[in-house]
């Protein structure tokens, strides 16, 4: 079985603060207790964008004005993928929290509902301070610990570790579309096109010694996009399964 990738969870990616911006910067510079390192995403910015995910999450808290144990917090979503996954960080299971969905759409969302991937659940919202329709996303790995405010007054969802977009995700440019990463470099991964399967090769030939058949529609991780020219093919350098070798680009998608 493939290696599960984590995927940006977002058909547009139009990121418009990043974690060392702004009012974002007070949640882990200089701090002593809590921290974490969110970004905003503002998706196509056009109306209300979902969440699409492309691995499955469960819905481990939702956090809301209606409940009196929270009440005065921005509305929120904290989700833990349903399988381990590889991120550009590591391997492990990756806690998502999504912030600012407004309460028509919170309401919809349960403790233990399942996100499937490719589902269209959660909506961005204004709720809380913000200014137009976004996400406010923090990534984590690790056991956590709550949502605590730190001594810089700011309220952060403290995990283990707090993970950047680009550490927490790869991205698929056949998925999402980048309008604006905010110069946060994205390792890439693509899908397998070929109906039958494509040749893993030792060698940007088709005369090398084959390593693997990497299945339809199985994501690849790129090391290098255009890797040489032989045979009559472009070749790129992948990584699948803990195999690094070559594959005809052509049919990868």
């Amino acid at each position: 079985m493939g290696k599960e990738y984590a995927i940006y969870p977002f058909k547009h990616m139009n990121i418009t603060q990043r974690h060392d911006q702004g009012n974002h910067t007070p949640h882990w510079k200089n701090v002593t207790n809590h921290s974490d390192k969110p970004w905003d995403e503002a998706c196509k910015d056009s109306g209300r964008s979902y969440f699409e995910p492309q691995n499955d999450f469960i819905v481990q808290q939702v956090i809301g004005l209606n409940n009196s144990t929270t009440k005065g917090y921005t509305n929120a979503v904290r989700l833990k993928s349903v399988n381990q996954l590889v991120c550009p960080y590591g391997t492990d299971y990756l806690y998502v929290t999504l912030t600012h969905m407004n309460e028509d759409n919170l309401k919809k969302i349960k403790v233990g509902q399942k996100i499937k991937a490719g589902s269209k659940i959660i909506l961005e919202g204004t709720d809380g301070q913000a200014t137009g329709n976004h996400f406010h996303v923090t990534a984590n790995f690790g056991r956590f610990f709550g949502l605590l405010k730190n001594n810089n007054g700011k309220w952060c969802f403290t995990y283990e570790k707090s993970l950047l977009p680009n550490e927490a995700f790869y991205l698929d440019p056949n998925y999402t579309t980048v309008k604006n990463a905010r110069s946060y470099k994205f390792e890439k991964v693509r899908q397998v096109s070929a109906l039958l399967g494509l040749v893993l090769r030792q060698k940007a030939s088709t005369k090398s010694s084959k390593i693997v058949t990497i299945p339809h529609n199985k994501r690849v991780r790129i090391i290098t996009e255009n890797a040489g020219v032989s045979n009559g093919y472009n070749w790129s350098k992948v990584e699948y399964n803990g195999n690094i070798g070559y594959v005809a680009k052509k049919y990868l998608r």
